[in-house]
């Protein structure tokens, strides 16, 4: 175990759980399934189940990030705006190999992008819709999805008009500050998604938008990317953009990728404060859970989509 400046830390990712994304290449079989409704829009929830076990397995201090509630928020969404979309889940998708293909396992990451094409073509998808920004980058630029549209949700829910009531007259005023993540944002210099998720939080009535020291083009990185080790330089790096959002006077930091959701939550917990001696008094939120918790009415969950394989596939979405 590591010790550093902030506090003690764990290798994240845990080699097995490297291990075990890694293995979901190897078996190529196409299952068979049966589709309850039929859409030309299809929602990938990415690999969020995984970094929910990965914290709990690797993290001595994991807190109360949540990662699963970007699947529920993102589906109560895209009902919101009218879309039932199919569900492309983990119990027959793979991961996208964003990882993979960044660590320089070329090799695993064909085979995941060769076997998630054949599902989505063979699906008849039109629109791919991800709430992931290292998902949305990597289905976008290092597939070929010809005739299928891909955009991050808060595109999706931009174009769609999607609208939040009004808050009550009782809530307090909030000031609310955007990670710009750096898949989704300089690193898709022709498709940049920046201000669709400014503009959805603006329409909540209550909320005051403010900006980092850096934002857009421009942000700096949440410290760490596909899933690479935590030392005292990465988690520099986190502290430094979370000491932004304190400055700023932020009550909320929203997020609009899980890594940074991963990163920005470790270590919010990882130090054991005192009551009322909090360093990180602010949020830290998916963006998706913070316009859904805005709506009225429960959380949908569950899939359209029933897939049958020979052998239990590996661990998938909860529920």
């Amino acid at each position: 175990m590591m010790e550093t400046e902030y506090g003690p830390g764990r290798t994240i990712p845990h080699p097995v759980m490297f291990r075990v994304l890694d293995s979901e290449a190897e078996d190529t079989t196409i299952p068979e399934i049966r589709v309850e409704h039929k859409s030309e829009f299809a929602y990938y929830p990415g690999c969020i189940d995984y970094y929910d076990v990965e914290m709990q397995f690797s993290h001595m201090n994991y807190g109360d990030t949540n990662h699963g509630i970007i699947f529920d928020s993102s589906i109560k969404l895209l009902r919101a705006v009218g879309i039932q979309p199919m569900i492309l889940d983990r119990s027959f998708m793979k991961c996208c190999g964003h990882d993979q293909l960044w660590q320089g396992k070329v090799d695993v990451f064909e085979r995941m992008r060769d076997y998630n094409t054949k599902i989505i073509k063979m699906l008849g998808v039109k629109t791919f819709i991800t709430s992931c920004a290292e998902g949305y980058r990597t289905f976008k630029l290092d597939y070929k999805l010809d005739g299928v549209r891909v955009v991050h949700i808060t595109q999706f829910l931009y174009e769609r008009g999607l609208r939040i009531p009004p808050q009550p007259e009782t809530a307090k005023k909030i000031r609310v500050a955007f990670q710009d993540p750096c898949r989704s944002g300089r690193q898709m210099p022709l498709d940049p998604v920046y201000e669709e998720p400014r503009e959805l939080v603006k329409r909540v009535d209550n909320a005051e938008l403010v900006e980092l020291k850096t934002f857009r083009a421009d942000a700096q990185c949440c410290g760490v990317a596909q899933m690479m080790y935590c030392n005292d330089k990465t988690k520099g790096l986190t502290a430094s953009r979370m000491d932004e959002a304190s400055d700023v006077g932020a009550d909320y930091l929203l997020v609009a990728c899980p890594k940074c959701l991963t990163h920005f939550g470790c270590l919010h917990h990882e130090n054991k404060w005192k009551p009322g001696e909090e360093r990180y008094a602010f949020k830290v939120m998916d963006v998706t859970q913070f316009l859904a918790e805005r709506l009225p009415g429960d959380y949908p969950t569950g899939s359209n989509i029933d897939a049958k394989r020979k052998e239990p596939p590996l661990p998938g979405r909860r529920g």
